[in-house]
């Protein structure tokens, strides 16, 4: 990945493609995204993206299987959204694992009885 990349990497598409999976209204946004900031914190990320509505927002949290070779116990992620549009999505180890971002030979398995799960959040409003 580049330095101040301003569309989502390769791992972040997949993640969001399968988030898309599940909710459908996700779909026509997750191309257009533009990417505000990423935050690496040693054992997740955090990615921002462009988005000015005042929807609800909500989270989504993504329980399928997301292995990069580095991370041993895999990656957990969290979709935030106001309303249909992606806000911020949160990648983390579990444990304390450390993991610096790199991606490469990364894969996503949807394992039997996982699903996406989604949690209505706040307004700020």
């Amino acid at each position: 990945m580049r330095p101040g990349q301003l569309q989502p990497n390769e791992l972040e598409i997949a993640i969001l493609q399968k988030f898309a999976e599940h909710e459908a209204a996700l779909t026509p946004h997750v191309q257009q995204l533009h990417v505000l900031s990423r935050e690496f914190t040693g054992v997740g990320s955090f990615t921002r993206f462009q988005y000015e509505g005042a929807e609800a927002e909500r989270h989504l949290t993504f329980t399928a299987e997301i292995h990069v070779p580095e991370v041993e116990r895999g990656l957990g992620a969290v979709l935030f959204c106001r309303g249909d549009h992606p806000i911020c999505l949160e990648l983390y180890t579990f444990g304390d694992e450390y993991w610096d971002g790199v991606y490469d030979g990364y894969s996503i398995r949807q394992t039997p009885n996982q699903s996406l799960q989604p949690t209505a959040g706040r307004s700020d409003e």
